[in-house]
């Protein structure tokens, strides 16, 4: 597909430019898909002959595709990642909107003080603690019977997923599918009194942490065995004062390494709003009066400095749904420019990705420090 191809999106009488973010300029994907096109044609038969006032809520759009097209409405917008925010702020530049309209909402918190919606439309997020999560603030929030449309590629939806919209929300059906896309519609039902399971904090004897995860953070249940991996080689890792810890959601690898180091100075980075307040939290937690600094954004690119004695990184590789080496890529170009002279980025990664190649193509250098049948732990050297 050529340029125009990727970036067109036209749906009944618009015609949009849309990008994903980040952007490669030789990808071949789209920012759109069915599952999209398909909520916005139910979405407009709802909203027809509304104003700007038709109380629109749109929940995790991916990059924009639901927001633009229906911006007339002043849809208020919540979701987890500021890449997705990124995205829908640079599309709408792109397309001539005013993006300082935008009302956007980072958490369920801030989302139940907003005008209460007459209609939710979104994406069916990919993890079902979110989900169940998001119908809950959903359902404390929006008046009795508001219609709810999730939407989702029938290849990410599940079953299992399915069945907490009504043990959540309220009576849900789904829609006959489209091109591989599927609808569930759910209406809330307020009397219902379902909530979320109590947290129990994932324990690292070893480290003396107690770690608490939000409900959109990867592996919050238990310790990924990728993180796991890394400290058990913990001890190879040197001892530097100024450490940032990369994608690090709820912060297992940056606290760690200051519970070793008690010197060291960690700064978290991850683009999950959630994954950065659960870092916040255990810092309270765990470190009481301890230095440190947490922020959301895309990778390093607006980090606190750019001077870094070592980076500590356990890579996504997945964005959304879609499986992506150049997320790491990106990653670690990032490390190449906010490290230190002789600074030294330590990486954990299914061993099947191959990231080792990719860091000696931009370090010039790349060892293997210790690795396993599933994984390697990979030191390079600015």
């Amino acid at each position: 597909m050529s340029e125009s191809e990727t970036q067109q999106f036209v749906h009944a009488d618009q015609s949009l430019k849309l990008k994903r973010y980040p952007f490669y300029a030789n990808s071949q994907l789209r920012a759109w898909d069915a599952a999209d096109l398909y909520l916005l044609s139910e979405a407009k038969q709802r909203l027809e002959g509304s104003g700007a006032e038709a109380g629109l809520c749109i929940v995790h759009d991916q990059f924009g595709a639901l927001t633009l097209p229906l911006f007339n409405y002043r849809p208020i917008v919540y979701g987890d990642s500021w890449l997705s925010f990124e995205a829908i702020r640079r599309n709408m530049d792109d397309n001539c909107l005013d993006n300082s309209h935008l009302v956007s909402q980072t958490s369920f918190d801030l989302l139940s003080a907003m005008p209460r919606p007459d209609l939710v439309i979104g994406r069916v997020p990919k993890m079902k603690s979110q989900l169940a999560a998001l119908l809950v603030a959903l359902r404390q929030w929006v008046p009795q019977g508001c219609e709810l449309l999730l939407a989702g590629m029938d290849k990410h939806l599940s079953r299992g997923q399915f069945e907490l919209l009504s043990e959540y929300f309220g009576p849900a059906e789904f829609y006959p599918g489209v091109k591989k896309a599927r609808i569930w519609r759910a209406q809330a039902d307020s009397s219902l009194t379902a909530c979320l399971p109590k947290d129990n904090p994932v324990e690292l004897s070893g480290y003396e942490l107690k770690l608490v995860s939000a409900p959109n953070v990867f592996s919050r249940e238990r310790l990924d065995i990728g993180s796991r991996f890394m400290l058990q080689n913990m001890n190879l890792i040197p001892e530097r004062h100024l450490v940032a810890d990369l994608a690090c959601g709820n912060g297992v690898l940056g606290l760690a390494y200051m519970r070793q180091h008690a010197e060291a100075v960690v700064h978290f980075y991850d683009e999950s709003f959630q994954a950065i307040d659960s870092t916040e939290r255990n810092l309270k937690k765990n470190f009481v009066g301890r230095k440190a600094h947490v922020q959301a954004g895309d990778g390093l690119k607006n980090a606190l400095i750019d001077g870094y004695e070592l980076i500590l990184c356990n890579p996504p590789f997945h964005q959304q749904t879609t499986v992506s080496t150049e997320i790491a890529r990106g990653l670690f170009s990032d490390c190449l420019k906010a490290l230190v002279r002789q600074g030294e980025l330590w990486v954990v990664a299914n061993r099947h990705l191959g990231y080792h190649k990719v860091l000696k193509s931009l370090f010039g250098n790349c060892r293997v420090l210790a690795s396993d049948h599933k994984f390697v732990l990979l030191q390079s050297i600015n």
